[in-house]
């Protein structure tokens, strides 16, 4: 999620106008970063939708880029099938704490930590040659880049043809917000996303995030990718920042939670949750 190993020659993220780069913010949050997917129900569920939908697409992958590991969550759970995972981050804490966890796991061997943003993975070409990966994926990630058009090109060089690309981007529009008024309650977090940034605090800084509607991303991968599948993540559920409103709902969260699921693959839910899942097809 934000979420991968530890290189020579390491290279610093770029900073998004007014805010840090989302490695210095998150290298700050790395040692709590696992308790929020506890504390924020919505960011739980996302978690664990999001997890899901990496199995499914990438089950017949052995050979596995993941760009934004984080401190590894879904990392882990890839390599636990018998998967090999090139695991990329800007933060180097929390690569550090991804090393820890797989050491205990006895997952070493399948997980390589390399320190590069979704902008710098092209130097791994270097390292691997071209077309080397047979699936990828970036959870929740690539909307920390201030460019989204210069990834598509980096994947496709690393992607062996045919390959899936898995990827979760912050949307333009997010219905539950809009229905929920928190244009009204919370102008500067929401309506930012309307205007395709907005500020997202982390721990003690604040990074900027890019959001785009599903045609803009559909147009900036098209040179490279097709599109296979898009999904809501999450679909009728609010933003992470709105989860006292998820907690409210006590006994029927979990049938929130499955109606949720039910919807986040249909027209017209798919395209206006809090983020777009897509899954795209690395062209011959």
């Amino acid at each position: 999620m934000h979420e991968l190993m530890l290189a020579n020659g390491a290279t610093k993220p770029r900073k998004g106008p007014g805010g840090v780069d989302s490695g210095q913010a998150y290298d700050s949050l790395a040692s709590r970063y696992d308790n929020l997917l506890l504390d924020n129900p919505v960011l739980a569920h996302s978690a664990s939708v999001s997890l899901g939908l990496v199995k499914e697409t990438l089950a017949s992958s052995q050979h596995i880029l993941e760009i934004g590991c984080g401190t590894g969550r879904e990392t882990l759970e890839i390599a636990s099938l018998g998967k090999v995972v090139v695991a990329c981050d800007p933060s180097n804490e929390s690569l550090a704490i991804l090393r820890q966890k797989a050491l205990h796991r006895g997952l070493s061997e399948r997980i390589l930590t390399r320190n590069l943003s979704a902008s710098k993975v092209a130097t791994l070409v270097d390292e691997f040659g071209k077309h080397t990966f047979d699936g990828a994926y970036a959870s929740f990630s690539l909307s920390y880049e201030p460019d989204l058009s210069v990834v598509p090109d980096q994947v496709w060089d690393l992607l062996k043809p045919g390959s899936p690309f898995l990827c979760s981007i912050f949307n333009r529009f997010c219905a539950s917000e809009i229905v929920l008024l928190a244009p009204f309650l919370l102008p500067r977090r929401a309506l930012r996303r309307l205007e395709g940034w907005t500020e997202l605090p982390v721990d003690k800084h604040s990074v900027i995030v890019k959001s785009y509607t599903p045609r803009q991303v559909r147009r900036i991968f098209a040179p490279r990718f097709s599109l296979r599948g898009v999904w809501a993540i999450p679909a009728i559920i609010p933003p992470h920042y709105l989860h006292l409103l998820v907690r409210l709902s006590g006994p029927l969260r979990p049938a929130w939670e499955r109606f949720d699921v039910r919807l986040n693959h249909v027209w017209p839910f798919r395209n206006f949750g809090s983020h777009t899942c897509y899954h795209f097809q690395a062209t011959g």
